[in-house]
């Protein structure tokens, strides 16, 4: 009976249910004892650590049971996004990597797009990025820019944190519109250059209420402009600083503003700016029904991106007579008058829809020259569409914008943000400008830039003040005699306009290619030059 008690017992031990650590305990003394008996009958017990290792695992583990409710794993439906392309600054990186082999930096900037750049290449259909020869000179772009970012593998001289005596200073030489090479007692140090660059001038302005930039389609909510007196004064305060900004422009004493709504822009551009010996206006983007108000207040206009087939009828000149002409044509060859009215309605059905269909695109750019534009500046005043009647900017008047002081504008100052990236072990400062990025500003900070130190710009671009850029020169000067003479004329009637001396020369010049459409601009300090794209 003592026994059987004790095999029942034994039993009983075995088959009871361990925990995972009293077994691995087990185990481990198992092998213990089995290479204690290897020593004491002198045998080789090469046991592996590797297969020990996997033992105690698939002990103290176990094995993991399949999943019958997992799917098998196939290549994914989406695609998924190279590194470079996930990163806002992969053309950035490019460019700052780049020594000068275009064939390279055109694949990887191809591949890798900057979304900052990507949307307005997709808004202007440019597909391909391309690549402008290296120049000592950088070009002017007129277009709205709410984003600049600065990018050197170096630390800018300048920072955002400034001294008492700096912000003074940089307040200062902005207003009274100073140079650097300007003799003065103010301080000249970077910083104080730094943020004499970062200003600008803007009406209306309200602290809590964006009104730069401005869209149709901006977030719904209630406008603080709840009576019509408000309404009235905004307007007619802000009509006092249209008046004082186009009679700037009139004396040459603005070189330039910009007149911002919800659905158009508007850019003023003074006489010699660009080799224009008339003072000019450009509107992008244009409908249908706003250039036939152009035509009812007489204001005549061309549209220089319209392709040649369809530039009929501009806004020159009058098309009755045209119309008279056609007409008595018709009647000549014996068509009777049911027939003639049909072929007039049809000539017009046809008109119309070519009309409307540049609307809201580059071709629908205008340009105004020399006695129309106080026709646009009137009908700007008196234009209800320019102010918005829904919305939190409803019964706001448009936004002026200005490198110079007008009356009624506030001095307001671009918004600075200064990071450090590391990027495949290499570090870059950052600096970023946010707000309205005028086309002097790129030029005021490469002459702060040292010389013997490279970077790297990037534009945020407002995708409807785009083909302000893509206007050709005039015409009218051929010669390079006549060109250096009418630079010279140009500069000396504006050198009251507040630009640098050496940036109003580059500005009022006339050679061609000056102007062009940048999203990203590198300097290169050992060629002195840059490249953009």
């Amino acid at each position: 009976m003592n026994k059987m008690s004790t095999g029942d017992d034994s039993v009983e031990e075995s088959s009871k249910w361990l925990h995972p650590n009293q077994l691995l305990k087990l185990q481990r003394l198992k092998v213990k004892k089995k290479q204690l008996q290897a020593r004491i009958n002198n045998s080789d017990l090469n046991l592996s650590a590797d297969c020990l290792k996997d033992n105690l695992n698939h002990i103290s583990i176990g094995g993991k049971r399949p999943n019958p409710f997992v799917k098998p794993q196939e290549d994914s439906k989406r695609t998924k996004l190279n590194v470079n392309e996930a990163s806002s600054d992969g053309t950035l990186f490019n460019l700052c990597q780049w020594n000068g082999d275009v064939t390279r930096l055109h694949n990887d900037v191809s591949v890798n797009k900057n979304p900052l750049v990507t949307s307005d290449l997709r808004l202007n259909k440019r597909n391909n990025v391309t690549i402008k020869a290296q120049h000592s000179w950088v070009p002017i772009d007129w277009t709205l820019n709410s984003k600049l970012r600065l990018l050197s593998t170096n630390p800018f001289s300048w920072s955002h944190k400034l001294k008492i005596s700096e912000e003074a200073s940089g307040i200062t030489a902005f207003v009274r519109c100073l140079n650097h090479k300007s003799e003065t007692t103010l301080d000249t140090s970077p910083n104080a250059k730094f943020h004499q660059c970062c200003l600008y001038w803007q009406q209306p302005y309200f602290p809590w209420l964006t009104v730069f930039p401005r869209a149709q389609g901006q977030s719904s909510g209630p406008s603080f402009v709840t009576t019509a007196t408000m309404r009235d004064s905004l307007h007619m305060a802000w009509s006092d600083g249209l008046r004082s900004l186009f009679q700037l422009l009139r004396t040459r004493q603005c070189p330039f503003f910009y007149v911002c709504t919800n659905t158009f822009n508007v850019l003023f551009r003074a006489a010699g700016i660009c080799g224009h010996t008339e003072m000019l206006a450009l509107v992008s983007p244009t409908t249908y029904g706003f250039r036939q108000l152009l035509r009812q207040e007489e204001i005549e206009f061309s549209m220089p991106l319209k392709s040649k087939l369809e530039t009929r009828n501009n806004g020159k000149g009058n098309t009755s007579d045209d119309e008279g002409s056609e007409e008595k044509w018709l009647e000549s060859m014996g068509i009777n008058e049911e027939d003639r009215k049909q072929i007039s309605y049809t000539q017009k059905r046809l008109h119309h829809k070519a009309e409307c269909e540049v609307d809201n695109s580059e071709e629908s750019l205008v340009l105004i020259q020399g006695m129309e534009v106080h026709g646009l500046y009137n009908f700007l005043i008196n234009c209800k569409s320019a102010t918005s009647i829904t919305g939190p900017l409803a019964g706001i008047p448009p936004t002026l914008l200005s490198p110079i002081a007008f009356q009624g504008a506030t001095l307001s100052s671009l918004k600075v943000k200064e990071t450090k990236i590391l990027v495949d072990d290499v570090s870059y400062f950052s600096l970023e400008l946010n707000g309205p990025i005028l086309p002097h500003i790129i030029h005021n900070l490469s002459q702060l830039n040292p010389q013997d130190q490279s970077f790297t710009a990037t534009f945020g671009h407002i995708p409807s003040s785009i083909p302000f850029s893509k206007v050709s020169e005039p015409e009218e000067i051929e010669s390079d005699h006549d060109i250096s003479g009418f630079s010279v004329f140009s500069k000396e009637n504006l050198s009251d306009c507040g630009l640098n001396s050496s940036i109003l020369k580059h500005f009022c010049s006339s050679q061609k290619g000056l102007v062009q459409n940048v999203d990203s601009l590198k300097y290169n300090p050992e060629m002195k030059s840059y490249t953009w794209l």
